[in-house]
């Protein structure tokens, strides 16, 4: 049952091929493949967990051309094992290949969204142990940050109007300091003021060209050159400064406003995805519903709370949709405990030599009996998860007769009594000898 991983492609295809048709024989073995209670529990934690960090992965990619590249990696996955299945030699050999080069490029394939995963990940969990809401832009009050975005939308509305070409990058849980930090930016730390704003952008002033940076409530840096974003779905018609906005929501959780030159829209950027704006009121309305803290937030206990999610610009999954996220998450982490469980941890057999022990002895001497008994070493055969097994020794089990079940003199057989010391369940094949005969007398006979 145990799968052996061949140092080549076709032999680890032909282990997951295996896999699937040990899932049945395994599932013959009844208890000693699904385990007692506590075992259950444990793999019921198990799944549910991989379920979780699947479906917070897809969550993240789901709208990028990860999304995409996913669907035909699965595809090609199903396929290569239905061709390995029904023996197709010819349509194995091309997949096998096929997924032997894609095992080297799916790193480069999915960099971006593999460090946008991590540094979601890294950001939920610095929250979760934090006692500040991640959407205030600084440590001030909810006062402040409504006069910051007041200015915000105040010289975006006014630049719209003289189309002057503006880019906002606004610091949120991620922090950009390798942006402020660079060799070409200009270092401010002012206060936030439409003035201001529009003075930075201005066509005649040498600060225009770039990206302006605002961290903790004020502007950081001026003449920021932002990575621009190779995202294909992006429109022909937006040029150079729509691009680098998207780039720099691609970085975590960062939001950028970008101001159009030639047609004086307003639009912004999250999680990479650009969305133009109708004027500079539906501005307000985002920014506001991105940054200012709830009034559940706002309450004793507001963390734990149940939070309605936000409807920012409509880029909310579907309940079917995130049903269906939910539903294959939970598929996957279940066949990966299953692979694990057959092919990484499988049922196995292991054979212990014990030291045959005695038990209640006082008791047998309160009933004016004693026996005489030999010295055995018990040989015994125990079946179950193969990482118990190889943790468990002999000293760990015991195997003992117990002498409060003797009640009568003469020679008498009694019967060996295992105990494994281990929550988790095995079965006991064998045991040799099952019963040792012992010599029972009185303490009267021994006077006589």
């Amino acid at each position: 049952m145990e799968g052996i991983l061949l140092p080549n492609a076709d032999g680890q295809w032909e282990q997951i091929v295996v896999f699937f048709r040990n899932i049945f024989n395994s599932l013959q073995e009844g208890i000693l493949f699904i385990g007692e209670p506590l075992d259950i529990i444990l793999a019921v934690v198990d799944v549910l967990i991989t379920s979780f960090i699947f479906y917070y992965i897809l969550r993240i990619i789901r709208d990028s051309r990860a999304w995409q590249l996913l669907k035909g990696i699965v595809f090609i996955v199903v396929l290569t094992i239905v061709a390995r299945v029904f023996s197709l030699n010819l349509l194995s050999f091309l997949l096998l290949n096929t997924i032997s080069i894609f095992s080297i490029a799916i790193v480069i394939i999915f960099q971006p969204e593999l460090r946008r995963a991590l540094e979601t990940v890294g950001r939920s969990g610095l929250n979760f142990f934090s006692f500040r809401s991640s959407g205030y832009l600084g440590e001030k009050t909810a006062t402040t940050d409504s006069q910051l975005i007041e200015s915000i939308v105040q010289a975006c509305h006014d630049m719209s109007l003289t189309k002057t070409g503006a880019l906002i990058v606004m610091e949120r849980t991620t922090p950009l300091g390798d942006l402020q930090d660079q060799d070409n930016a200009v270092q401010i730390d002012s206060p936030v003021s439409a003035t201001l704003l529009k003075q930075i952008f201005y066509n005649g002033t040498p600060l225009h060209d770039g990206a302006i940076v605002i961290r903790n409530g004020r502007i950081a840096a001026a003449k920021v050159h932002i990575p621009l974003s190779d995202n294909y779905h992006l429109r022909k018609d937006f040029g150079t400064r729509h691009r680098a906005a998207i780039g720099a929501s691609e970085m975590g959780d960062t939001i950028s406003i970008v101001v159009s030159e030639e047609k004086g829209t307003i639009s912004i950027a999250i999680e990479g995805r650009l969305y133009v704006l109708d004027n500079s009121d539906a501005l307000r309305t985002q920014l506001h519903r991105l940054f200012l803290p709830d009034e559940e937030e706002k309450k004793p206990f507001g963390f734990f709370r149940r939070k309605k999610p936000k409807n920012v610009l409509g880029n909310e999954i579907r309940p079917t949709r995130k049903f269906l996220l939910m539903f294959v998450s939970l598929i996957a982490a279940t066949l990966l405990w299953f692979f694990v469980q057959i092919t990484i941890n499988p049922i196995t057999s292991k054979t212990f030599n014990v030291i045959l022990t005695y038990k209640n002895t006082e008791t047998l001497a309160e009933k004016g009996l004693e026996a005489t008994y030999p010295t055995e070493t018990v040989q015994l055969e125990l079946t179950g998860r193969k990482n118990l097994l190889d943790d468990m020794t002999s000293r760990e089990i015991e195997a003992y007769i117990d002498f409060s079940q003797v009640d009568q003199t003469g020679i008498q057989p009694v019967e060996i009594s295992i105990n494994k010391n281990t929550p988790f369940y095995t079965r006991t094949d064998y045991v040799t000898p099952e019963e040792v005969t012992i010599a029972v007398r009185s303490y009267n006979e021994n006077a006589n």
